[in-house]
């Protein structure tokens, strides 16, 4: 699957459409960078075969067609991986994929306006969401209409993406409480102050740089659907902060398992609801020197064979 780039634009106005006319778009948002295009470069590499294993699983032949994946961008910004991954499934997959909704999720209503703006550059339609991470996404039901207490429930998303913060607070504080605000001022320094933690969300991840990563784990456990998949990207102290983690929680368990044997792959038994009955396998697919930071963009998964 070939991912290009898309079209965006870093102007502070932004058009809508002819009837809209411009909109200043001020507070500040994230631009692409360096570990976006990491991002877009692990997609190309590694989002044709995720898809078709989906297919195989489900028994759908490739001349047949499925539904409509469900994409969701968390911490949009521009809405660079929404444009460049709509874009791709709807020129290279229409053969056996209906096509995909993509929801855009950005607690910055300027980066709201961004990705829809990014979107449309490239022509395609996504819906942008300022809300926290997915708590505005409704659980799914825990109990089958059956009855059957063997059959496990999954959630609705098939493709969750994510550049998180993740860089070590300031002296390993932890990261600015984020928070969707309303602007009920006409005071422009009060409604400067009152953005300011929106924009600092991005800026750090609390002592190991993990803390939003983890709260976005602990959703999507419960919110992935049976073969979804959730690309993240971290830095070398992201990942050894989960492994750490992970070790001291099967500790604290007994389990007889207490080292993994990979250092790109580790099985994380503590997020969800039920996490110690319904793990997530992380799996680095690409890493890269950028700047005197090694990151590398994971793939996050139900235990499921993808090769």
């Amino acid at each position: 699957m070939i991912i290009n780039t898309p079209d965006y634009s870093t102007s502070d106005h932004v058009s809508l459409d002819e009837n809209n006319g411009e909109f200043n778009t001020s507070p500040a948002v994230y631009e692409p960078a360096e570990d976006t295009f990491l991002m877009l470069d692990v997609l190309e590499l590694d989002l044709e075969q995720v898809i078709k294993t989906r297919l195989s699983k489900t028994n759908i032949r490739p001349s047949d067609k499925c539904g409509p994946l469900l994409i969701i961008e968390l911490g949009s910004g521009f809405g660079i991986l929404t444009a460049a991954i709509s874009k791709a499934l709807s020129d290279s997959l229409s053969s056996y994929i209906v096509g995909a909704n993509c929801i855009a999720v950005d607690m910055n209503p300027t980066a709201c306006l961004k990705t829809i703006m990014t979107c449309k550059l490239n022509g395609v339609e996504v819906d942008a969401v300022r809300g926290d991470l997915l708590t505005w996404m409704r659980r799914p039901e825990t109990t089958d209409v059956n009855n059957d207490p063997n059959k496990q429930v999954f959630g609705p998303i098939d493709i969750l993406l994510f550049n998180p913060p993740y860089v070590r607070g300031p002296k390993g504080e932890l990261a600015p409480t984020p928070r969707v605000t309303k602007n009920d001022t006409n005071d422009q320094a009060k409604y400067q102050k009152q953005v300011a933690v929106e924009d600092a969300a991005w800026l750090g991840g609390g002592p190991d740089g993990v803390d939003v990563l983890k709260r976005a784990l602990h959703q999507a456990a419960d919110l992935l659907s049976e073969f979804g998949v959730f690309y993240a990207l971290m830095i070398d102290y992201n990942y050894n902060a989960l492994v750490r983690d992970e070790m001291q929680a099967r500790r604290d368990r007994s389990d007889q398992n207490i080292y993994y044997d990979d250092l790109n792959n580790i099985e994380l038994t503590t997020f969800g609801s039920s996490p110690a009955s319904r793990p997530l396998i992380c799996t680095r697919i690409l890493s890269r020197n950028i700047i005197g930071e090694r990151l590398a963009v994971y793939r996050i998964y139900r235990p499921l064979d993808f090769d």
